[in-house]
């Protein structure tokens, strides 16, 4: 087997030297074989190499983007949509590629307002590239599938799995918290409410900002 498919750790939140936290290269099969950065430079070099590549990275780490800006080819329309500060669920076209915004939450989502964040994406014929600045449940769940051997054949297709993934998690955090309203709701009726109004005020700001990014969904 070819260097270019090397196995490598794909448990690293923070990412590597480039800021990959992880990377796959799927063959004629569909399965994902874990990639490197350098070796996805590389494939990427190839140009005309079979299959597609999925790679995700940390922004946080400023290597990221220096990165993604040498190697990807990405169009520079998704390099603007990285610092637009416009985080709206939506999916643009730049000429063969899509670009996509989505929102979701985070890894360890304690019912917080501050525990959703921005998932950036492009997706070409060849290439998926996802890019975020904590670690997000969807995405993580998209990984897990992956290294399980589940088989996607195209970036659309994977594409298509994050998206149902990420509109899966939100519909279960509503489900969670309207099941925590309703509990909430039948102490006050028995009178012995004993939740502080910081929590209800907490919840109430998860529930309109979970609203608001469902609507385009």
């Amino acid at each position: 087997m070819s260097a270019i498919f090397s196995e490598v750790s794909t448990a690293n939140y923070g990412g590597d030297e480039a800021g990959l936290i992880c990377g796959f290269v799927f063959g004629e099969e569909g399965v994902g074989r874990p990639v490197s950065s350098s070796a996805a430079a590389e494939w990427l070099a190839r140009g005309a190499a079979p299959g597609f590549a999925w790679l995700h990275f940390n922004l946080a780490q400023v290597a990221a983007e220096r990165w993604l800006t040498r190697h990807a080819s990405l169009s520079p329309d998704f390099f603007e949509m990285l610092h637009d500060d416009l985080y709206s669920t939506r999916i643009e076209r730049a000429d063969q590629a899509l670009m996509a915004v989505i929102n979701d939450v985070h890894f360890d989502f304690e019912m917080d307002a501050s525990d959703i964040s921005t998932l950036w994406i492009s997706v070409d014929q060849r290439l998926v590239v996802t890019a975020r600045r904590h670690p997000l449940r969807s995405v993580d769940h998209l990984r897990t599938a992956v290294n399980r051997g589940e088989a996607f054949r195209s970036t659309s297709d994977l594409l298509e799995r994050l998206m149902r993934t990420q509109a899966d998690v939100l519909v279960g955090i509503v489900r969670s918290v309207t099941d925590l309203v309703d509990k909430i709701e039948d102490q006050l009726l028995a009178g012995r409410l004993a939740t502080k109004r910081s929590r209800l005020g907490g919840l109430r700001r998860v529930m309109v900002r979970l609203q608001r990014l469902l609507a385009p969904e």
